[in-house]
């Protein structure tokens, strides 16, 4: 957790303006990020497809920044009914996080489109199909993670849970998004959770504030109490990646110096709280 890292979409702002993704990548190690999450979607002059996939750049890229751990998240409809490891974008998504993995792969999904009815009467469905890619990417060395979204907590987490189970390999983990619970309508909930949630499982910790189902530009007061979780994983001994996930906006630099500023006081306090 001393580690600070990032989250592509943060760079909206740059990218939409023409700075490359490489550029802004350089910038974030110069700062001494070691973790840089690639967003589908956020990745500028590099934003892949089927037929132009930029392998090549992105495997480039993470050898050029050997100390930083890469991963690529996309979003996939896996509450939405059948799929399969066969399916174009999860081979798309596995070929990226391969070419970014520097050894260690791990591909990103999460599920913007389905609500919580879609996503409980597809239940079964998901467990099955989970559990099989986990294990299919197992076989390629990809890591699996999902994250939360708008879907309940409590439905997401036993999709997780049983799917995990089901696997042979328990190659599925969890993105742990505590403002996600305010797209959920589940605010209320963040304290209760990040308490009794197994740190073991969590491969990455999203960090952004939200308001009333809003997320915000920069780590200001709102429903995260960020001092409270950073206690929590620091007291677990979570030890995995944090990245902030802030929305872009021409403040984006000040935004990430002064987080990164909190992060680390947040830190310190821990430290002398445990």
């Amino acid at each position: 957790m001393l580690n600070t890292g990032i989250v592509s979409n943060c760079w909206n702002f740059y990218l939409q303006n023409g700075v490359k993704l490489r550029e802004l990548v350089a910038h974030a190690a110069d700062l001494q990020m070691r973790d840089i999450e690639f967003r589908q979607g956020s990745l500028g002059d590099l934003e892949p497809s089927h037929t132009t996939t930029h392998l090549d750049a992105f495997q480039d890229i993470a050898q050029a920044h050997y100390h930083c751990r890469f991963d690529y998240a996309m979003s996939f409809p896996f509450f939405g009914g059948r799929f399969d490891s066969s399916a174009c974008d999860i081979q798309l998504g596995r070929e990226i996080a391969s070419a970014l993995g520097n050894g260690d792969a791990h591909l990103r999904l999460v599920d913007i489109t389905s609500d919580s009815d879609t996503a409980e009467v597809n239940l079964d469905q998901t467990i099955r199909c989970l559990a099989e890619l986990a294990d299919d990417l197992h076989n390629d060395g990809v890591r699996l993670s999902i994250e939360h979204s708008f879907q309940k907590w409590d439905l997401f987490f036993l999709a997780f849970m049983q799917s995990r189970e089901r696997s042979n390999s328990r190659n599925l983990w969890l993105c742990f998004d505590p403002a996600n619970f305010s797209l959920a309508n589940e605010a209320e909930r963040i304290a209760e959770v990040v308490a009794s949630l197994d740190k073991s499982l969590v491969s990455m910790l999203h960090v952004k504030q939200a308001n009333a189902g809003v997320i915000e530009t920069e780590l200001c007061e709102g429903e995260v109490n960020w001092p409270d979780v950073v206690r929590q994983f620091h007291g677990d001994a979570y030890a995995g990646p944090m990245m902030f996930e802030f929305i872009s906006s021409p403040e984006v630099e000040r935004v990430t110096i002064e987080s990164m500023q909190k992060w680390h006081y947040w830190i310190a306090e821990a430290l002398e709280t445990n």
